[in-house]
């Protein structure tokens, strides 16, 4: 070991200065390109493997990555951390066994560990819990959901119907694009309703994170959910207008505005001018016939006697009685009128009608004419978006329709990519193979300008040694042959410089063996070739 060392100490020695220049330039070339090499070929792409952090869950994850040796970034906003995708999986098993993020809401993982000291009430709570965690994981899935959360209200029995009471879901949206499609909004309200027992989806409210308003449902034929915009009523009152005016010469805009209080109206109305026979009553007596006669005394009603003479019986006059009784009241309207959230308030639309164009046919040429449309077409036109856009003149609705002329921009013809757009796309295709490809000739740029020329340099620093090492062993020799030979008085100055002499042979001959055995072999060649 401590030869090798010699020998490069020695070798380093005999460079000149631009030699050591050029020798510590090739070994920084080398190493920058063994670091492009690992830097640019390991390089992945990145993915997001959680989004929507808070700060302490992205410090978390990233410590739990670096403790793994697994690369991560995190976007600049310190809300995602990315990882590559080979690393994808490895990473989401790594933090989900961590029960990272912490601040994320917990779903089945509450019942893990077992709770022998809980009560039933605990153990329900428990698992609202979990269901409300699982229902905010699931939603977030779903691409334009940034951010969820859910509440349940789980139905709850009762002997007693009066006690009893529904099951009840209320979801808060934060949307990526500002506003969910009409199937997200429509899958949203199934997938809860689905998940909870007994809950219907007309008892699911979802409301908007950013505007703080709540996504309106509304039944449509069979009791289907459906939901209506500004947009699908603008193209309603256009699919219905274009089969008249051509396609592309109308434009609608429709806002609605919904009123999102609930109330309840009671009223009972008198009218004085209606009375109203509540009850009847009908009673009729009639009394007469004649006088009592006969008789009188007990010889009429003995036997063997002779009949008296009757006398003649008297009449009493008829009597009769009539009573007709009849209860008026007032007449009294009771309305009770309930108003729930989310009703229509009022509807502004407006529609845009182009030029008719009329085909006539000059000198055997057909044109084009263009005019204003008559007030029968524009009324005709009008009762089309009034009846596609459902415009309800008591409830304020107001609807505008005017015939303007568009203005036709003729269209330009495209011109083909340019050389350098061609440049740029091929560019842009073969990107990956053109990154190796410049790595691979950024090597043989350094290899030729600076490895090559210092490994020449080298080799032929190295061919030299043997002979820089042979001269003082070649001048030693000779003069331990001469003063082994030649007596020298002692004390004199050629003995002492013979004396250092064969000390420094010696001393070079211990510590660097291999030299001298291959100058002392050229020495003997060198005798037998003479």
């Amino acid at each position: 070991m401590s030869q090798g060392l010699n020998q490069i100490q020695e070798f380093l020695r005999g460079l000149s200065l631009r030699q050591k220049l050029l020798l510590a330039g090739g070994a920084a070339a080398v190493a920058l390109t063994l670091w492009l090499f690992v830097t640019l070929l390991d390089k992945g792409k990145y993915v997001t493997l959680y989004s929507g952090l808070k700060p302490q869950d992205a410090q978390s994850l990233a410590s739990r990555l670096a403790a793994k040796n697994i690369p991560y970034e995190i976007s600049t906003d310190g809300a995602s951390v990315l990882v590559p995708t080979e690393n994808l999986d490895a990473a989401r098993l790594e933090t989900a066994s961590q029960g990272l993020p912490r601040n994320a809401r917990l779903g089945f993982e509450l019942f893990d560990t077992p709770n022998w000291a809980g009560s039933d009430f605990s153990e329900k709570v428990n698992y609202q819990r979990a269901l409300e965690g699982e229902l905010e994981r699931t939603l977030q899935t779903l691409t334009e959901v940034e951010a969820v959360r859910v509440h349940l209200v789980l139905p709850r029995e009762s002997l007693f119907s009066e006690q009893e009471h529904e099951a009840k879901a209320a979801v808060i949206v934060k949307t990526r694009g500002g506003t969910l499609s009409r199937e997200a909004q429509q899958a949203i309200p199934q997938l809860v309703a689905s998940a909870v027992d007994r809950l219907r989806p007309d008892n699911v409210t979802v409301v908007d994170a950013e505007t703080a308003t709540p996504f309106l449902p509304r039944r449509g034929p069979g009791g289907r959910v459906s939901f209506d915009s500004d947009e699908e009523l603008a193209a309603a009152a256009v699919h219905a207008i274009e089969p008249v005016v051509g396609a592309d010469h109308v434009r609608a805009s429709v806002h609605v505005d919904y009123d999102l209080s609930s109330s309840e109206d009671t009223s009972e109305i008198y009218d004085p001018k209606a009375t109203t026979a509540l009850t009847q009553q009908h009673s009729e007596e009639q009394a007469g016939g004649a006088n009592p006669a006969g008789v009188p005394g007990t010889a009429s009603n003995v036997p063997g006697s002779a009949a008296p003479t009757p006398t003649v019986l008297s009449t009493l006059d008829n009597q009769s009685s009539k009573t007709d009784s009849t209860t008026f009241a007032v007449s009294k309207n009771i309305r009770h009128v309930t108003q729930p959230a989310g009703r229509v308030h009022r509807i502004t639309a407006s529609v845009l009608v182009d030029d008719a164009a009329d085909a006539k046919q000059e000198n055997g040429k057909s044109t084009t004419v263009r005019r204003k449309r008559t007030a029968e077409e524009m009324g005709a036109i009008e009762k089309l978006a009034r009846a596609a856009i459902g415009v309800d003149d008591q409830r304020g609705d107001l609807l505008a329709v005017e015939n303007l002329s568009f203005q036709s921009t003729p269209v330009e013809t495209l011109a083909g990519p340019g050389k350098w757009d061609r440049i740029r796309l091929l560019l842009q295709q073969w990107a990956g193979a053109l990154r190796y490809v410049g790595i691979t000739l950024l090597f043989l740029i350094v290899y030729a300008l600076v490895l090559r020329p210092v490994k020449k340099q080298a080799i032929a620093a190295f061919k030299q040694l043997p002979a820089q090492l042979a001269q003082p062993l070649g001048a030693g020799a000779a003069a331990g042959g001469v003063l082994g030979n030649i007596e020298l008085p002692p004390g004199s100055e050629e003995a002492k410089r013979a004396g250092l002499l064969k000390k420094e042979l010696a001393d070079r001959i211990k510590t660097e063996p291999a030299a001298a055995s291959h100058l002392v072999q050229t020495w003997i060649r060198d005798q037998k070739t003479k």
